[in-house]
């Protein structure tokens, strides 16, 4: 009992300790003024283009608040106010006090704002920078920076950062993407008539990615303008292998080659035959109505035009299109008199009709869909997903 009065100041100590604590913890907190709740408000309403200014204005950026400012930043580039979420991600630079990994991600955010808003040389300054870091804000600017090379049409650029970025699980995707650059650059030397660099662009192509069916359709085209017609059709043969989906797109290279040293027009006997075989053979794998009609022109030269509108009529009972349909009318057509005739033309509009503005061809990744093939989806940006469609209104 001695030591009560011991007790007494350790207890009063204690207490005025946590008083003065509370106390100081009242005072650091800055009251939040009324235009933080009305931007909150405009925020949960889904007005983020009034609730930008209360945000930026009354709602100091801290750690504690540092997620809120960038959801409003995200979620005003989802909704394309590529403008305000600028603003909300350079004032959270300019007032902040925040670790270094933080000022990172925001500058990441930030340059996809400048890359969407079309400011590309901002957003390649940042990148530029944030490039030079590690982890995931330098996977991330390398892949920003990818995009921004593949608007700019930078295939060299492009090509770097594909190089930095075909690791791990990213190497099969990074690695076509590469032989499609390559393919890029060959495509447009070869319209500049610079065939030699063109092959050189192309066996560059073949050592990203053997597979891929526009490197033999890009060297077939060289070896066709160089007169190679041998070279070119060995060459174009091997898209079967490649990805037999793309045959359709090497078949007037294939009938110019085969037909190179016969009439204009025409192919000669042996190599009419060989053509056909392959597209048989090709028929099989792929049911594409562009081959089947390639096939009767090849049945009507060595019979008659009724023996080739007989062999599409049989394909189109098991494989019936649109297109086939087109095609079938048109070779009976002529031969056709009075009601008939009449008959068929209207039968032919409509059907004409029903395939004018429908997509011929579709991205695998993301069903993107189009009326002329693509090497590079522009809505998911994938390289080589795009094919061309199969089925009634399609090959």
């Amino acid at each position: 009992m001695d030591n009560w009065p011991l007790y007494l100041l350790l207890v009063l100590a204690i207490g005025i300790g946590w008083w003065l604590g509370r106390r100081e913890r009242l005072k650091s907190l800055k009251p939040v003024g009324s235009n933080y709740y009305q931007g909150l408000s405009h925020l949960l309403n889904e007005m983020p283009d009034r609730a930008v200014t209360p945000f930026v204005e009354d709602l100091e950026v801290t750690r504690d608040t540092l997620e809120t400012h960038l959801a409003l930043g995200s979620l005003l580039r989802r909704r394309g106010e590529l403008e305000k979420a600028v603003v909300v991600h350079e004032n959270i630079l300019a007032t902040a006090k925040l670790e270094i990994d933080a000022v990172l991600n925001v500058q990441l955010e930030l340059a996809r704002d400048y890359l969407l808003a079309g400011l590309l040389d901002r957003a390649e300054s940042l990148l530029m920078v944030l490039i030079q870091k590690s982890g995931r804000v330098r996977t991330e600017s390398l892949k920003l920076m990818l995009e921004i090379y593949e608007q700019e049409k930078e295939w060299q650029g492009a090509i770097e950062m594909g190089q930095f970025l075909a690791v791990g699980d990213g190497t099969e995707k990074y690695e076509s993407a590469i032989s499609h650059y390559y393919c890029e650059m060959a495509e447009s030397l070869l319209q500049h008539g610079k065939l030699a660099q063109s092959r050189e662009m192309i066996r560059e192509a073949i050592g990203h990615d053997a597979n891929n069916a526009r490197v033999s359709l890009v060297l077939g085209r060289i070896e066709l303008e160089l007169g190679n017609y041998s070279d070119a059709i060995r060459v174009l043969r091997r898209i079967y292998d490649q990805d037999a989906v793309y045959v359709v797109e090497s078949l007037d290279m294939l009938k110019l080659a085969y037909s190179a040293n016969a009439a204009p027009g025409s192919i000669d006997g042996a190599n009419r035959e060989v053509f056909k075989q392959y597209l048989l053979q090709c028929l099989k794998r792929t049911s594409s109505i562009s081959i089947v009609l390639v096939i009767a022109e090849l049945i009507e030269i060595e019979q008659d035009a009724e023996a080739g509108a007989k062999f599409i009529a049989n394909h189109l009972k098991l494989n019936p299109t649109v297109r086939g349909l087109t095609q079938l009318i048109d070779l009976h057509i002529d031969k056709a008199r009075g009601v008939s005739r009449q008959n068929l033309l209207i039968l032919q509009s409509f059907a004409e009709a029903l395939i004018a503005d429908k997509a011929a061809y579709r991205c695998q990744r993301c069903g993107f869909g189009g009326t002329k093939m693509r090497w590079h989806c522009p809505s998911c940006k994938r390289w080589g997903s795009i094919e061309p469609i199969f089925g009634l209104e399609g090959e």
